[in-house]
């Protein structure tokens, strides 16, 4: 195996106890990282676009996928990232074993914020008893504080993964 390279293995859910493996012995892990770091910029492009139209729910969204994919950015550069919209867990872990530094502690709190919304911005959710839909969830308090939240997720995985690949 070539220098950056791991073997990752990723795993997918399909329900609670449906699982897929998939094991990449050939993944390079700046390419996956790199990848995964792009799209976390697109989508926090799209959340800033779509704050200027003031349509919260997909600020919402939008912002809680440039979360999630900054959280795995990060987690790509050592092990393959957990299959779900919390690896709040995950990059925690890496935090106590010292390979990113105890401030990216901050960013897994975000992402287990952030994590929820997945589902809320899409289906919408309960809300005292009611089930709301994504317009009543998702204010523009909530899309602001995400959309902070998700532009300093972004900025922290940008400075990290460039100079742990010396870009």
């Amino acid at each position: 195996m070539a220098s950056g390279q791991v073997p990752l293995l990723i795993v997918r859910h399909s329900g609670k106890m449906n699982r897929e493996l998939i094991i990449r012995e050939d993944m390079d892990t700046r390419e996956e990282a790199t990848r995964l770091l792009k799209e976390a910029k697109e989508d926090l492009d799209r959340a800033i676009r779509y704050s200027e139209l003031k349509d919260w729910v997909t600020v919402v969204l939008y912002s809680q996928l440039a979360i999630e994919k900054s959280a795995k950015a990060l987690i790509s550069c050592f092990e393959a990232f957990e299959w779900t919209h919390d690896p709040s867990e995950q990059l925690k872990k890496l935090v106590e074993k010292g390979l990113l530094p105890s401030d990216f502690s901050e960013v897994a709190s975000y992402i287990k914020e952030a994590a929820p919304w997945h589902g809320r911005s899409t289906y919408g959710g309960l809300r005292n008893g009611l089930w709301r839909s994504p317009s009543e969830l998702c204010t523009e308090e909530a899309a602001i504080e995400l959309l902070d939240k998700a532009r300093k997720s972004v900025n922290k995985a940008v400075g990290f993964i460039g100079g742990f690949f010396e870009e």
